[in-house]
């Protein structure tokens, strides 16, 4: 019998709208009027102009408020996953932080399907841990869905395949034979299929 594939799976702004979510609250916290599409950097204490103290705080506040069980659901994210546990195992891989009500919130969008969830290293915040190559390959992932450039390129470095989610933060970044870029989930389930049907 065929293994089922291993699908790596990203949390914020691939499952959960992360940034949207910062942003709008960073907008009602201080007056200001920062927009999504200008949020060209995951180092996010460059884009809105203060330092990594700052955003950890806002982080926590906004988590803090919304218990992470409220961030709204990226665009097919939610139909797309749950097609895809019906015959490949999922595996939650998030580099996050401040990890409170991370279980929690999964749980509540993906309670009829079987997951694990792991937590790597952060490069933006240099936190010990494993970085996602490593652990994918530990868990021996065919495909990891990212929006990322850094988790991405470090995952196919380490030669795992990586969807690349198109957002304002990793245009006009390098090129990997191992990344493939996606402009959302119906993107990727498309290309899974044609690669399936290509390896049989």
């Amino acid at each position: 019998m065929k293994e089922k594939l291993k699908i790596g799976i990203d949390l914020d702004d691939v499952v959960f709208e992360f940034m949207k979510t910062l942003v709008n609250y960073y907008n009602e916290k201080t007056r200001s009027n920062f927009l999504y599409e200008e949020m060209n950097s995951y180092k996010i204490s460059d884009t809105l102009k203060i330092n990594h103290e700052e955003v950890d705080d806002i982080i926590k506040e906004m988590i803090e408020k919304n218990k992470n069980l409220d961030m709204a659901v990226c665009e097919f994210a939610k139909e797309s996953i749950l097609n895809l546990s019906k015959n490949k195992e999922i595996y939650f891989i998030t580099s996050r932080v401040h990890r409170k009500n991370t279980l929690e919130s999964l749980q509540k969008h993906f309670s009829d399907i079987n997951f694990e969830l792991f937590f790597s290293s952060n490069p933006y915040v240099n936190n010990e841990g494993k970085h996602k190559g490593e652990i994918c390959l530990d868990l021996n992932i065919d495909y990891m869905i990212e929006d990322s450039y850094e988790h991405a390129i470090n995952c196919a470095n380490s030669g795992v395949k990586c969807f690349l989610i198109d957002k304002p933060w990793n245009k006009n970044r390098g090129e990997h034979e191992k990344i493939i870029r996606v402009k959302n989930w119906k993107d990727i389930l498309e290309k899974l299929e044609e690669f399936e049907n290509v390896n049989g």
